[in-house]
C-alpha cells in the first residue's frame, strides 16, 4: 500500500504503477531470496511456496494490465486510492488494537 501511493504521488499512472510495482516487488524478491538462502533459511518446502505464490502472481500482473488498459486513468486513480486507504485504515486499526490489549 505504501509503494503504490509513493508511486502515484511521484507521477505514475495506468499500467505505469503496476509495471514499476512488479519490478519492485521482482527486485526485493529476488534479494530477500540470496539474504534468507546464504542464511541457509530457504528450505525446498519454503522455494517450493514460492514458486506456487509466483506462478499465481505473474498471471494475475498481466490480468491487471488487461484491465488497466481498457479502463480510464481516473477510474484506476480512484481504485488505488480507496485501496492505499482501505490499506492504511487497516494499518491504524491494527496499531490501535495493540495498544488498547
Amino acid at each position: 500500500m505504501i509503494l503504490l501511493s509513493l508511486l502515484m504521488a511521484a507521477g505514475l499512472e495506468g499500467a505505469a504503477v503496476i509495471a514499476t510495482d512488479a519490478m519492485i516487488s521482482l527486485g526485493t524478491g529476488l534479494i530477500k531470496i540470496s539474504v534468507f538462502g546464504l542464511a541457509g533459511a530457504v528450505t525446498a518446502q519454503v522455494l517450493a511456496f514460492a514458486l506456487l505464490i509466483g506462478g499465481i502472481a505473474i498471471p494475475g500482473a498481466f490480468l491487471a494490465k488487461a484491465f488497466v488498459e481498457r479502463m480510464p486513468v481516473h477510474i484506476h486513480t480512484a481504485i488505488l486510492d480507496v485501496a492505499v486507504i482501505t490499506g492504511g485504515l487497516v494499518m491504524i486499526s491494527a496499531a490501535a488494537r495493540q495498544l488498547i490489549a
